[in-house]
């Protein structure tokens, strides 16, 4: 069989070629030899396990092309561009995020605990820890939503994976959550009964993991839906208002009767919280039934989020 076009060529400049090669789609990916008479013989669809092998090696050394960085440094480079433009020009920056929580705690806690005579000593900092996860969840879930929209030039002129977006804003943000969280250890002192030294506080790590998860799926949904209706944002910003008062972030939902509270048990974001504050204030560890009803939803959220995003990343370009 005489030689090819491609392989003459690469005698001639004694570059090696590889011996398939590689068609992608946004649905799937087609090998075929380089030599082959009928390349059609030899092609096939990419399997699962080569999907996620690929995938991975893009994730750690870059694309399987060999072009450009892997979706690791692309994805540190976006949180840290978008923490930083946050609080450019500010005087105070960072504070403010740390003083919202606060000021939110001292009058709900005044409300609460004066007002309505509340019992409970350690009120301010079961709120507290409330509040800041749930300013993780508006401030990403709000942002991750237009990102698509508003990241207009970048995605026109830079190629590059284009869910990175929201994910990276739900990772800024949850350096604000870090830096929110660190104002509990000034509070011990002052509460020392409202903290519990014990194992359970190994697994804070592993429900903020979750958390992360939960909101990546649900920004990767909404970013999608956005770039082709634009009144997604509205729907966020009143489903937000509405999860606010049905997730226990004021109060304790253990004081909730029935059926009111399956309702509050069926938001995901529920069994996150109680189960963080459980474990930072009483030392708990959730049973088979809790951790069943806070990781299938997150796992569901998340496929669910990355089918969206990939079924309306091809018509991005076509809306933005």
């Amino acid at each position: 069989m005489p030689d090819t076009l491609p392989h003459q060529l690469a005698r001639q400049h004694s570059v090696p070629l590889p011996s398939l090669w590689v068609h992608r789609t946004p649905r799937s990916t087609f090998y075929a030899r380089l030599d082959a008479d009928s390349p059609t013989d030899y092609s096939h669809r990419e399997t699962l396990i080569e999907t996620l092998r690929r995938g991975l090696r893009s994730a750690l050394s870059g694309a399987a092309d060999g072009q450009g960085a892997g979706w690791f440094h692309v994805l540190a480079v976006l949180v840290r561009t978008d923490f930083r433009a946050r609080y450019r020009g500010q005087a105070l920056g960072i504070v403010w995020s740390v003083l919202y929580p606060l000021v939110m705690m001292s009058i709900m806690s005044f409300i609460f605990t004066h007002v309505f005579q509340s019992t409970d000593r350690n009120f301010p900092i079961f709120l507290l820890i409330g509040l800041i996860c749930w300013q993780w969840i508006t401030n990403s879930t709000t942002a991750a939503t237009s990102v698509i929209v508003s990241h207009a030039d970048i995605i026109k002129r830079t190629i590059f994976p284009r869910h990175l977006l929201p994910m990276a804003i739900v990772f800024s943000y949850g350096i604000n959550f870090c830096i929110e969280a660190m104002t509990l250890l000034l509070f011990i002192p002052i509460f020392p009964h409202a903290f519990t030294l014990s194992p359970a506080l190994l697994l804070v790590p592993v429900f903020l993991f979750v958390l992360a998860l939960l909101l990546t799926g649900i920004a990767l949904i909404t970013s999608g839906l956005n770039v082709i209706y634009r009144d997604v944002a509205y729907l966020v910003n009143t489903g937000l208002l509405i999860l606010y008062w049905l997730t226990p972030v004021l109060y304790n939902d253990d004081r909730i009767p029935y059926p009111y509270r399956l309702v509050i048990q069926a938001n995901p974001f529920s069994g996150l919280i109680v189960a963080l504050r459980r474990a930072i204030m009483e030392g708990h560890v959730p049973s088979h039934l809790g951790w069943a009803g806070i990781l299938l939803p997150t796992l569901v959220i998340f496929v669910v989020g990355w089918l969206v995003f990939r079924s309306y990343e091809r018509m991005v370009l076509d809306y933005v």
